[in-house]
């Protein structure tokens, strides 16, 4: 598919639905990024949690994503109501993820409820957090591959949610920083009780005006639980997908997770704010080039070649980040946002190709199960990375901080800091460039799954007209 296809007029997504889609991401990552470069320092230098209880936390954590998000995907596929399958799911789940993400942070002390009562609070309400967020997130990943089958459009439609997450992010990377450097913890919980409004309303706005094409729900049989799994694990466009995937999902989530670490001690010298001031800007920088970069590679040559290219170019930057001195190592993080960019938006699309090529084989549109069982493999990363930074900071020597006050570390700790940051991502960037490269759905191939879907929807369009007209 080139650029000078035509986009079928039931293909082509008005700005208003893509803004209003793209909403979610905007408050979905006001919170989410919260969680993610907060959680092990929150509770660590705020709550002083040892480090060995995030290791059990990343266990079970990792247990549960294994189950809700195939499951989530499974009941969405199945549901059928007057607003869709999807719209529904993200309607309801949207006040509780807001809700458990307030209550996690307003967590009893260690003084007050002991070691083992802080990790059963956590663990809860991380858990009870990750099954609002898989509800909403999986069914509104699903929802964006339905809206348009034209790899553009799907592109223009992930790079308005990306704009938007921007904002979100922002918030989520500059707003702790500041709020976790005071003493005391109530600014930081105030903090979050704000984003989680805002991210309530903005998720709220995509229910009532993004809508579903119906057909997809009333027409298609759903497929049994055990098949659904069969069906996707068997395909090697899947399989290359969410191996790439995983190892985004580990390579975000490190460097979320150890960010602040990065910020406070990767370079002495230089107050955390300050490195984030520089830092930050290059990221948007990275993203901003990398929408205009990879999007032109996705219109011209298909998102398996721009998505090869974004992650080559990120870690190239992370290399950088990892090798270069002081406050140099900053530099890398241009290169770095082309890939977040990439990691973000890009295997959105690549993941509507793996839907389309599994309709045309099966006859029905599968993706939250597809979404569902990318999140099964992938969401682990998520603890895996936990678990990966826990086991840094403590085999590299680093000082919590004693009576609230932050430690001088060692060059020691700074070098297991910088090879968290730097050079371990570059090198599982690489490796997952490499696999996503023997990923089938390009050229000719995926052009003539592109002709075949088109047949089908018109079937399906058809026969969806025909049962209205009986109701």
């Amino acid at each position: 598919m080139t650029e000078q296809d035509e986009i079928k007029p039931e293909d082509k997504i008005d700005v208003s639905s893509k803004i209003s889609y793209g909403l979610t991401m905007f408050g979905s990552q006001a919170v989410n990024g919260v969680f993610t470069v907060a959680l092990i320092f929150y509770f660590v230098e705020k709550l002083l949690l040892p480090f060995h209880w995030f290791l059990w936390i990343s266990l079970f954590y990792a247990i549960w994503n294994a189950v809700n998000d195939p499951l989530f995907g499974y009941l969405s596929d199945r549901t059928k109501t007057r607003w869709g399958r999807r719209i529904p799911y993200l309607f309801v789940f949207t006040p509780l993820m807001s809700i458990s993400f307030i209550l996690l942070w307003l967590c009893p002390t260690v003084g007050e409820i002991g070691e083992f009562g802080v990790f059963l609070y956590v663990l809860f309400f991380i858990c009870l957090y990750d099954t609002s967020y898989t509800a909403t997130i999986l069914v509104w990943s699903a929802l964006g591959q339905e809206m348009s089958m034209d790899h553009r459009e799907r592109g223009s439609l992930q790079i308005y949610a990306l704009i938007l997450g921007l904002f979100g992010t922002l918030a989520s990377l500059f707003l702790p920083d500041i709020f976790l450097d005071e003493p005391g913890r109530e600014g930081f919980i105030m903090l979050t009780i704000i984003l989680a409004i805002i991210q309530f309303i903005a998720m709220e706005i995509t229910t009532f005006k993004v809508k579903e094409r119906l057909e997809f729900s009333y027409v298609d049989e759903p497929v049994g639980f055990i098949d659904s799994f069969k069906h996707t694990l068997k395909r090697k466009s899947f399989l290359t997908t969410v191996a790439m995937n995983f190892f985004l999902v580990f390579i975000i989530s490190v460097f979320f997770g150890n960010l602040f670490f990065y910020a406070d001690y990767a370079i002495p010298g230089f107050d955390s704010t300050i490195v984030l001031l520089i830092m930050v800007p290059l990221v948007i920088a990275g993203i901003l080039f990398g929408i205009y970069f990879t999007d032109k590679i996705n219109r011209k040559k298909g998102v398996k070649s721009a998505m090869i290219q974004a992650i080559i170019l990120s870690g190239i930057g992370y290399f950088l980040v990892g090798i270069l001195p002081g406050i140099f190592s900053v530099l890398g993080f241009f290169l770095v946002g082309v890939g977040i960019y990439g990691s973000m938006t890009l295997f959105n699309v690549a993941y509507g190709d793996v839907m389309d090529e599994d309709e045309v084989d099966t006859g029905r549109r599968r993706e939250a199960a597809i979404m569902g069982m990318n999140a099964l493999i992938t969401k682990p990363a998520e603890s895996v990375a936990i678990g990966f930074i826990t086991l840094i900071l403590f085999f590299f020597q680093y000082q919590a901080p004693i009576g609230g006050i932050q430690q001088v570390q060692s060059d020691f700790t700074i070098l297991g800091i910088k090879l968290a940051m730097g050079i371990i991502p570059a090198i599982v960037s690489f490796l997952a460039a490499f696999i996503f490269s023997f990923n089938p759905l390009h050229g000719d191939h995926l052009k003539e799954i592109k002709a075949k879907m088109a047949v089908m929807h018109l079937e399906k369009k058809e026969k969806f007209e025909i049962e209205l007209k009986k109701k």
